[in-house]
């Protein structure tokens, strides 16, 4: 009975370091998951961050060379004209610049809105 009752508790023993094992296996795998989810989440929005600032970067781009292509349209019909366009008065290629830089802000808009981020202009 002294054989059998070492036996029980040195398997009781083993049983037990055996669980805080488990125990402790568990707990490691739990954390590497959260962890593995933890670097997921930043490295997405770091690449989320990294498109929006290149969608804005491109259609504030896009806004001033329409500004400039205007202002050389206007430049130009005034050297051709020989008509100094006048600020009350609106000619063709001064709407036409209008328009395009209509176009490039709505454009900036859509690539905004698309990417979640509108409504703060």
């Amino acid at each position: 009975t002294k054989s059998a009752s070492e036996t029980t508790e040195a398997t009781k023993k083993m049983g037990s370091e055996a669980m805080g094992k488990v125990s402790e296996t568990v707990q490691a795998g739990q954390d590497r998951a959260v962890e593995g989810k933890d670097q997921t989440a930043s490295f997405l929005g770091e690449k989320t961050e990294a498109v929006k600032k290149t969608a804005t970067e491109t259609a504030d781009a896009a806004k001033e060379k329409s500004t400039e292509a205007a202002q050389h349209v206007q430049d130009t019909a005034a050297e051709y004209t020989k008509d100094t366009p006048v600020a009350p008065k609106e000619n063709v290629f001064q709407k036409a610049g209008g328009n395009i830089v209509g176009a490039a802000t709505d454009a900036k808009d859509a690539v905004m809105n698309t990417l979640g981020m509108g409504g703060d202009k």
